[in-house]
């Protein structure tokens, strides 16, 4: 599982798109109409890429979701 959180920052003002989970990278990249590869350099990279230095890009987080067992 996956939590995929789109957002923008603007100031003080913050606008959320979009924050849902999903199973796979692969349901995220058809819920944001990118390629599978695009969705998992997002979710593994450390840098900032050269794209996101523009001033009204918007912030993509995807966080991976750690599975728990149930205590029954």
């Amino acid at each position: 599982m996956y939590n995929c959180k789109v957002y923008q920052e603007c100031g003080a003002a913050s606008m959320t798109l979009l924050n849902n989970d999903f199973k796979s990278l692969k349901d995220i990249s058809q819920e944001l109409g990118l390629t599978y590869q695009q969705v998992a350099d997002i979710s593994s990279r450390t840098e900032k890429k050269n794209y996101q230095k523009f001033k009204y890009y918007p912030k993509i987080e995807i966080t991976k979701i750690p599975k728990t067992k149930s205590t029954e």
